[in-house]
């Protein structure tokens, strides 16, 4: 085993705070990583972690080596790709985004990525919950609304147009709104974001901005699947993005409602650590998948279908 691959084991431990977690994110036996640990603090003469019951901490000594490591490896993956732009990229990438977007927008497309891609591997977690993508050793993080101040490096990936739907059963008890003030008796499904803990109110564009609204919700959720579920048993109004819905709209499953004060649009976003500079099979991963969500998105529109008003 090279001193650099010594490092790199190194780094994912301090990383993920664990050695068996280390082992799993780099396919490699735990013996192999507490081995490599071992031989590098043998080397250098000094601790570089200390091992308790529960937890791996970094010493101080342990803490330099680190912040060197992660310059070095940079440097190297950024120099062993210098003069390999003709060559097939490859590499492993961890990546973790919502499940309905994995399930409905990505995993289709990917017998196309690998085509196109055969040298890079993809390991994808979904998740509609917070990552801790160091912890997990996740290269990518796929995720929508508002972003907090994480640290991260974001790159934007097109919006999803969203809707506001309800079930033609709904509809019937409850009355097709022409405007927001007939929202004045419904009721909405309620979903809880798993940021806040606080139930989102639903959002209609007018002319000076937007207006958000909080109809009672007898039922809630902060899973996209049972609030979509919800919708669908005439449980209330939501709203949502087009793609995930184009099935229900064009079979009259759903109606859109109140077309001429639409929600806004979904923002999604590719994030990644500020430490780790985006290595070349990472970056093709980024560039594909902005193109297949862009490509969707176009070809997925779902017309006049399932619209009232």
């Amino acid at each position: 085993m090279d001193r650099l691959q010594t490092l790199a084991i190194f780094q994912r431990v301090c990383e993920a705070h664990s050695f068996t977690r280390a082992a799993v994110s780099l396919n490699l036996p735990r013996s192999t990583v507490t081995q490599a640990v071992q031989r590098l603090e043998q080397q250098l003469g000094v601790p570089l972690l200390l091992r308790t019951t529960r937890q791996v901490r970094v010493t101080s000594e342990g803490e330099a080596i680190l912040e060197k490591a992660r310059h070095l490896l940079s440097d190297w993956e950024e120099l062993s790709t210098l003069f390999s732009q003709e060559t097939q990229p490859t590499g492993m990438i961890r990546v973790n985004m919502a499940s309905r977007f994995a399930r409905l927008l990505v995993i289709p497309k990917l017998p196309e990525f690998y085509r196109r891609f055969p040298g890079i591997e993809l390991n994808i977690g979904v998740s509609d919950i917070r990552v801790d993508m160091i912890e997990q050793g996740v290269d990518l993080l796929i995720r929508a609304g508002t972003l907090q101040d994480s640290g991260l490096i974001a790159r934007p990936l097109p919006a999803l147009p969203n809707m506001t739907l309800a079930s033609p059963d709904y509809l019937a008890r409850f009355g097709v709104p022409d405007c927001l003030e007939a929202l004045q008796g419904h009721q909405m499904v309620g979903y809880v974001l798993p940021s806040s803990g606080r139930v989102e109110a639903l959002e209609f564009q007018e002319r000076d901005g937007y207006r958000e609204l909080v109809l009672p919700h007898p039922f809630t959720t902060n899973s996209t699947d049972a609030y979509i579920t919800a919708g669908l048993a005439g449980l209330g109004l939501v709203q949502v993005p087009v793609y995930g819905v184009i099935d229900d709209l064009k079979h009259g499953r759903l109606i859109e409602v109140l077309n001429q004060n639409p929600p806004a649009s979904m923002a999604v976003s590719m994030l990644y650590p500020a430490k780790r500079r985006s290595s070349r099979h990472l970056r093709v991963f980024m560039d594909w998948l902005s193109e297949v969500i862009t490509e969707q998105l176009t070809t997925s529109q779902p017309g006049d279908a399932g619209h009232i008003g």
